[in-house]
């Protein structure tokens, strides 16, 4: 099994941003009838989500979040020397956005910086990725941000997506310090790629038609759009997560009992409900936010816990166990412990890079 073990890092802030633009699963009754959200808010317990204002990128979020984290923080930017972006959202094929992250941060030109491209799975992968780089340099801080906009890779009349997406921003400030060692379990199937794809526009297939065909779940898209073999990706979810979980906690020589608090990615609401029995963990433990915000990916493991305890932090250090799976086929488990007085309220922002977009003026010869 591919475990991974980090000693001495510690989480030392966790902070989260969401667009300044609600949207509730009942608003789009004008644009599907009543019983479709209807019957999608049921199924799913999605009820509402943020979406990213036109001119709002991943990178936006995440530098949004970061501020957010700076502002409740005594750790100066100045101090930070690793910093590590995990997006599916891009704001450009070329450079990374970690390098816009960078200059909107203002962080020091020692601060290396490095992008990530992973999904549901990414704070469990970027986690671990910012700890081992950490672990090994000679500086004290490191910044792991996340970022999505998967609201607008979406056909708007995908009714089976559209209302499943919501976008945010986190932050998550590791600093060098004697603590317990964090164990981390990371698994991947490419066999499974297709199950969750955009297929156009990469290099693969730059420019494809961009004429709609009907899709085999009966749903219309272009090959611009996301596209999610809906039962592949459950059965996924409820047969090789829970055994990842439950090989997690036989190598680590722990029980559910173990710990206090369970944070799965917020997919949907009974898939979560599906771990929980086949884990028998009570539901006390297991924190939901995808109710109010939707499935964000990656994300939404920080932003469930600064939904839970940002505003109401009570000083308990808790032994949290985190997975996030999905998109890749991509999935991981960590476990660690967790300060709340460390995790920040959620902020909602209209912020973006506003020279972040490139003109042909820009460019053109004078």
């Amino acid at each position: 099994m591919a475990f991974y073990n980090s000693s001495g890092i510690q989480i030392a802030g966790i902070a989260c941003s969401v667009p300044d633009n609600f949207v509730t699963v009942e608003s789009f009754k004008s644009v599907f009838g009543e019983q479709v959200p209807e019957k999608f808010s049921a199924g799913t317990g999605i009820k509402s989500m943020f979406k990213a204002l036109p001119e709002q990128t991943a990178s936006d979020l995440a530098v949004a979040a970061a501020e957010n984290l700076f502002e409740h923080s005594s750790v100066k930017k100045e101090e930070i020397g690793l910093l590590i972006l995990v997006t599916q959202s891009p704001d450009y094929r070329r450079p990374s956005s970690a390098s816009i992250v960078q200059k909107g941060l203002h962080l020091p030109i020692d601060c290396s910086c490095m992008e990530i491209n992973l999904g549901c799975s990414g704070f469990i992968y970027g986690l671990q990725t910012a700890m081992s780089m950490l672990r090994d340099s000679e500086e004290k801080y490191a910044l792991l941000v996340m970022g999505e906009t998967a609201s607008k890779l979406v056909d708007p009349n995908d009714k089976s997506i559209v209302m499943m997406y919501g976008d945010a921003g986190a932050a998550i400030l590791l600093e060098k310090k004697e603590c317990d060692i964090t164990k981390t379990l990371l698994r991947s199937d490419g066999d499974r790629y297709r199950a969750i794809v955009l297929p156009g526009g990469g290099f693969r297939d730059m420019y494809p038609p961009k004429d709609r065909f009907l899709c085999a779940d009966d749903n219309e898209r272009s090959l611009y759009d996301i596209y999610m073999d809906g039962t592949a990706v459950f059965s996924f979810s409820i047969t090789d997560v829970p055994q990842t979980l439950m090989d997690y906690m036989k190598h680590t020589e722990t029980t559910v009992e173990d710990y206090d608090l369970f944070v799965f990615h917020q997919a949907n609401e009974f898939i979560i409900k599906q771990l929980m029995r086949k884990l028998k963990i009570k539901k006390d433990k297991v924190p939901i936010s995808l109710d109010r915000y939707g499935n964000t990916g990656g994300i939404s493991i920080p932003l469930t816990l600064c939904s839970e305890f940002g505003e109401q932090a009570d000083g308990k250090c808790l032994k949290t166990l985190m997975s996030g799976f999905g998109i890749g086929l991509s999935w991981g488990v960590t476990s660690c412990q967790i300060d709340t007085n460390v995790i920040y309220p959620i902020n909602r922002t209209k912020y973006y890079f506003k020279e972040g977009k490139i003109t042909r003026e820009m460019l053109e010869k004078k």
